[in-house]
């Protein structure tokens, strides 16, 4: 694999996404290209230091894009559409790792891009997380089941559920009241069995977003899919299980799981040793896998990952080092 040498705009770096992205750049050794960051509001004086150098944040609707070869959006929905289309008519290629450019009529999705793709869209980071696990395990008997439920962060809101959840705490622990505003009701001490409105089918727009993906990637597989918001911060815990046709040993799935690419499998029974969102659920790039169980013909397995890292961040570098 070559360098990453390319000029690259950073659209939404304020942002969790935005962050997230910024420190995989400055780790990353291949990358050593130009880079902007942009934000749809700043302080004149508001910079990031990267590798040792200040990188003023521009404002993105003064700003031109005309020195830009990529540019990864990691902006809202209702900015999105104008802005890929300012940057593509400037000869930029667009990354959206937020998805809303989807039904875009230049969208290709990440998995088929190749160095024509203009502008190329991410799929949800669980999805990235889970498809190859599952394709792991379907590999030594046909998958007929899956059933998930997810234990996602208030990352999943960007820096807007973060900063509800710290503050949330520290009203609540100081004895104050609380306000509500990126989240339906409380998420401090508490559990939300939704994020946002359910359809006819009960499913809220993400858990409907993951299971369309899931069929894609498994067609044929019974699927059922539960989100739930619990208050931490980062890293998303999956208590992944499912039914094969046919019996497979617990060494052989071990096996399988192991040639999971970019993944560790924790197959140790110390329970001070067992992964958590605290250990491991940030700025790691890795998919962690644990509690294995098989009984007969069905799985059960809890799977830990950091979805900005694991999702988002290193399959978009891997595509650019592969692409470039």
């Amino acid at each position: 694999m070559g360098a990453i040498t390319q000029s690259f705009g950073l659209f939404g770096a304020t942002g969790e996404v935005g962050r997230a992205f910024f420190d995989a750049l400055e780790e990353q050794a291949a990358f050593v290209g130009r880079l902007r960051l942009f934000a749809s509001e700043r302080s004149d004086e508001e910079s990031r230091v990267f590798r040792d150098k200040p990188l003023a944040v521009e404002a993105t609707d003064t700003a031109d894009f005309d020195d830009l070869n990529e540019a990864i959006l990691a902006v809202p929905a209702d900015v999105a559409d104008d802005l890929a289309g300012r940057l593509l008519a400037a000869g930029v290629r667009v990354w959206d790792v937020s998805g809303h450019l989807r039904a875009h009529p230049q969208a290709v999705p990440l998995a088929e891009a190749d160095g024509n793709s203009l502008l190329v869209v991410l799929d949800d980071p669980l999805l990235t997380v889970l498809t190859p696990l599952l394709h792991a395990i379907g590999e030594l008997s046909p998958l007929t089941r899956v059933d998930l439920s997810v234990l996602a962060p208030v990352s999943a809101r960007g820096k807007a559920g973060v900063r509800e959840l710290a503050r949330q705490a520290g009203d609540l622990l100081n004895g104050r009241g609380i306000t509500v505003e990126t989240w339906p009701q409380q998420v401090a001490f508490n559990v939300l069995t939704a994020d946002g409105a359910l359809d006819a089918a009960g499913n809220s727009p993400r858990e409907r977003r993951l299971l369309q993906g899931l069929g894609r990637a498994l067609p044929g597989v019974a699927l059922q899919l539960r989100q739930f918001i619990v208050p931490v911060f980062y890293g998303a815990v999956i208590d992944l299980r499912w039914s094969q046709a046919d019996a497979v040993g617990r060494d052989a799935l071990l096996a399988a799981c192991k040639r999971v690419p970019v993944s560790r499998l924790h197959d140790k029974g110390d329970p001070t040793a067992m992964p958590s969102p605290v250990g491991e659920g940030v700025n790691n790039d890795r998919v962690i896998m644990s509690r294995l169980q098989v009984t007969g013909q069905s799985g059960q397995m809890t799977v830990l990952a950091d979805p900005l890292r694991a999702g988002l961040v290193r399959p978009l570098l891997d595509s650019l080092l592969r692409l470039g």
